[in-house]
């Protein structure tokens, strides 16, 4: 479900919204993330993969996977002896990742899996390590990072990166001109989205949590020793606990 925190935001209907958006946007996902954040989408899913800490036979859970993005390249480093899981709740978009893993001949690596990120299809202490890169806001967060924390095992490691209003009042406004102004006009058009999807994350991102909230959450859940840092001026934050 979208975090009560959205509920005065001018928003998708309802999770079938976001859900359909997703389903028309996948085939041009990928193109649209590129020209919007100028490729940098790519580093910011480098950097929180680094942050995670994978490491050679690890088995990582990826959630809201979408087109596999973070999943392949964790899928990269864990090698024949590791293993990724790629949890997303659209067909679309797993379809668009799938192709990805077949063509960079990774499929013994990832395995995608249909499921709801806030009740996760998993049995406790499962995975060295969890990640999810820009879906939080889509989420209801209590129940997400509870998930997560309960299939990670004992030592594990959960991260998240994901879009926050930057911190620097100047680099704020010239932002927000970008995202509301330009950036659901490159995404619609690329995609030929009619949801409305585009224009509801420029008001997502600026009443959403602060990265401190953000921390606080993965500490309520259970996380330990949680830290977070910004990229890019403060557009996108990791946030990384301990279980």
């Amino acid at each position: 479900m979208l975090d009560e925190r959205l509920q005065g935001v001018k928003r998708p209907e309802t999770p079938k919204k976001v859900q359909d958006f997703f389903t028309s946007v996948a085939k041009r996902y990928d193109l649209a993330n590129s020209l919007m954040s100028f490729g940098m989408h790519y580093s910011w899913k480098r950097k929180a993969v680094k942050e995670a800490g994978v490491k050679e036979g690890m088995k990582v859970l990826d959630i809201c996977s979408g087109t596999n993005d973070v999943a392949i390249i964790e899928a990269k480093i864990v090698g024949d002896g590791g293993h990724i899981t790629a949890l997303d709740w659209n067909e679309a978009m797993q379809a668009a990742g799938q192709f990805k893993i077949d063509k960079f001949g990774l499929s013994d690596r990832i395995t995608n899996v249909i499921g709801d990120a806030e009740k996760l299809p998993f049995e406790d202490n499962t995975f060295d390590r969890a990640t999810v890169a820009v879906a939080s806001r889509h989420l209801n967060i209590d129940k997400h990072f509870q998930e997560m924390y309960r299939v990670l095992k004992p030592g594990g490691r959960g991260v998240c990166v994901d879009f926050f209003q930057p911190p620097n009042p100047l680099f704020g406004r010239l932002y927000n001109f970008y995202s509301y102004a330009i950036m659901p006009k490159i995404g619609t058009w690329i995609t030929g989205d009619k949801t409305g999807v585009y224009d509801y994350l420029p008001d997502s991102i600026r009443v959403y949590y602060t990265p401190e909230d953000f921390s606080k959450e993965m500490i309520g859940a259970g996380f330990k020793d949680v830290k977070y840092y910004p990229l890019t001026q403060g557009i996108v934050y990791v946030h990384a606990g301990n279980k």
